[in-house]
């Protein structure tokens, strides 16, 4: 069967596609866990389109049969490590590392406060978030200034799964900001979150309160653990001649309306 390549330009076609085939049907499916996407009713949604260009992308460059499947993110963190995936867009943590293998970076992800322009919270420094109350993904973790803080200096709510919910929270003044990962500049994730979600406008403060490059979780079974050397090898080769950069780029400015 003739392998299928895709131009780096033309990744954006790929966007909603969950699976990412690579040299051959034959070749064994590894699963590349996600935290899925879901509305308020519990509904699947398309896979984000920035896992789906990295993924693919990753896919073709190595000759793996990569196939995204979406799960709550505990659930996919347990899995992962019991050996049945790749796990996308996990921190590296101390308890992690014992059980996973990380990649190069990926491409980078800052971490971003947004608030309703009803309330805008003003984020300078960590002072700003005094006795405030922050959304966060469940099961979420953050860098380490921001961890050492959480529930301390302010307070973390993390019960709403969809981040339709999480913004309905910031209008309903349950929380006081939501905090997003994005590898968007604040001006294209405000306007993604706006054009998605128009009920509220939505603002994006102008500084992240964190900076952490996004990594695979690769775990130390012996099934898995021999993939680390593959993955790390492609991550190298598509920073070196810019795809990967291009890939991040030609979804940047898609809204996902």
């Amino acid at each position: 069967m003739m392998k299928r390549v895709f131009a780096p330009w033309a990744l954006a076609v790929l966007l909603h596609a969950a699976p990412a085939h690579a040299a051959t049907d034959k070749t064994p499916e590894i699963p590349v866990l996600i935290a899925e996407s879901i509305d308020p009713r519990g509904n699947p949604l398309p896979t984000p389109p920035i896992i789906a260009a990295v993924v693919n992308l990753l896919a073709e460059e190595t000759g793996l049969n990569l196939v995204i499947r979406g799960y709550p993110w505990r659930r996919a963190q347990v899995m992962a490590g019991q050996g049945e995936g790749l796990l996308y867009g996990a921190a590296s943590t101390p308890e992690r590392l014992r059980v996973f293998q990380f990649t190069k970076p990926v491409y980078d992800a800052n971490q971003w406060l947004v608030s309703s322009a009803q309330a805008p919270l003003i984020f300078h420094r960590w002072e700003d978030l005094q006795d405030k109350v922050i959304s966060i993904g469940v099961g979420g973790k953050y860098g380490p200034e921001f961890e050492a803080r959480r529930e301390k200096l302010f307070r973390i709510e993390q019960d709403a799964a969809s981040t339709e919910n999480r913004l309905k929270m910031l209008s309903t003044h349950r929380v006081d900001a939501v905090l997003l990962d994005s590898f968007r500049n604040p001006s294209q994730l405000s306007a993604s979150l706006n054009c998605r979600f128009p009920g509220d406008h939505w603002v994006v403060s102008e500084k992240s309160v964190g900076f952490e490059p996004l990594l695979i979780a690769v775990p130390k079974s012996a099934k898995l653990g021999k993939l680390l050397p593959v993955l790390n090898n492609a991550i190298t080769r598509l920073h070196r001649n810019g795809n990967m950069q291009k890939a991040v780029d030609s979804v940047a400015n898609i809204s996902g309306c």
